[in-house]
């Protein structure tokens, strides 16, 4: 599908009309598409904006760099249902042969193996069980106090939940320096970085660190430290009045699907807690 470019929005107004089935009630809403789908490109068009505005990434260079996870990319889109707008995106890359994105660049950019990398930092490298967050945006009207992070709660409640049902333990990505920090203090996600691994300009941030998160001990952190908090993100309760969530048992098998005839397929579980 031809890219969103429109400056005006009518383009992606009509497609959020596509994509929002029924009459939401709730002022938000999050959505899973997979590649090839036309609500993908409301996700990658928020992408494009933010990505642009913050680093000076131009779409040609989100294009060149993201291209060769184009059939292994999952996106969670955040859509204000009033204003008929996507306000937040997250791209996935799941196992696939493909690989994933923050791994291909970490020997380039940091000169390290990643396999050396996990050792070191005491981590078992199994990429059937890894999702890659391979970008974060949200638009910068959604960003501050007036949502209360809403459109950032809603992409994690979504990423996470999926996840879980996918049987995935972990998340990597490569986080510019302020994203890292904010997820830290604010969200109480604890995103670690890898032993002796430093941050290091990347793509248009001035200094980007690659990151890791185990899902199992991250439930347990986030637990003590705010119950409200685990159960948003882990068992997506507490956003309902807000944020129309999405269908997991559906979610978990669309985006199994990618990956299921590669080596790296992720194994569909329903059973974990």
């Amino acid at each position: 599908m031809a890219p969103v470019t429109d400056p005006h929005g009518d383009a992606r107004r009509r497609l959020v009309r596509e994509v929002v089935t029924g009459s939401p009630t709730e002022p938000f809403g999050v959505y899973l598409f997979c590649p090839g789908e036309p609500g993908a490109e409301l996700a990658r068009s928020v992408e494009r904006d933010v990505f642009l505005e913050t680093f000076g990434n131009s779409p040609e260079l989100l294009e060149k760099e993201y291209a060769p996870y184009a059939t292994s990319s999952v996106f969670v889109c955040v859509i204000d249902h009033r204003r008929q707008v996507p306000v937040g995106a997250l791209r996935i890359v799941v196992p696939s042969p493909a690989g994933f994105k923050s791994f291909e660049d970490i020997a380039p950019v940091w000169g390290e193996d990643v396999e050396d990398m996990f050792e070191r930092t005491g981590l078992v490298l199994e990429h059937r069980r890894i999702w890659d967050i391979a970008t974060m945006a949200v638009d910068r009207e959604y960003r501050g106090k007036a949502t209360i992070g809403l459109a950032t709660l809603g992409l994690y409640q979504a990423m996470t939940t999926t996840a879980r049902r996918c049987g995935i333990d972990y998340f990597v990505a490569i986080l510019d320096m302020p994203v890292f920090r904010m997820m830290q203090s604010k969200l109480h996600l604890p995103f670690a970085g890898f032993t002796g691994v430093p941050p290091l300009p990347y793509l248009g941030s001035l200094a980007s660190l690659p990151v890791w998160c185990f899902l199992p001990e991250a439930k347990k952190r986030i637990m003590a430290a705010d119950s409200r908090l685990h159960d948003m993100i882990f068992d997506g309760v507490g956003l309902e009045p807000v944020m129309r969530s999405l269908d997991l048992d559906e979610a978990a098998v669309r985006v199994t699907a990618l990956s299921a005839d590669g080596p790296g397929a992720c194994p569909w579980r329903t059973d974990r807690r």
